[in-house]
């Protein structure tokens, strides 16, 4: 069964403080995949895992706020919520794909 993308927010012991899961529109996947090939919104693998650390979360920030207006759905804000959270507590974000 696809379970769908879930982003986990992790502080520096990687104990997991918070999630957000995809929408059924797969919004949030949808907007990674629509990254060019050398962005971190493209980095994130829809079938395995992917880790953030804050350096790269700044940068994913930036790509994530730069998507057109009608890309950055509830879903796609949520992350950046979580994304600024994790950066927040020196953590990461944890993509677990399907």
């Amino acid at each position: 069964m696809n379970m769908g993308m879930a982003v986990f927010i992790e502080n520096q012991l990687h104990e997991r403080i918070g999630e957000v899961l995809d929408d059924r529109d797969e919004s949030f996947m949808r907007a990674c995949e629509s990254g060019h090939r050398r962005s971190l919104l493209f980095a994130v693998d829809r079938h395995g895992d992917t880790m953030f650390n804050p350096f790269q979360l700044t940068l994913f920030l930036k790509e994530l706020r730069e998507l057109p207006a009608e890309a950055r759905t509830d879903t796609v804000r949520a992350v950046e919520r979580a994304a600024e959270s994790a950066i927040r507590e020196r953590g990461y974000l944890f993509f677990s794909g399907d």
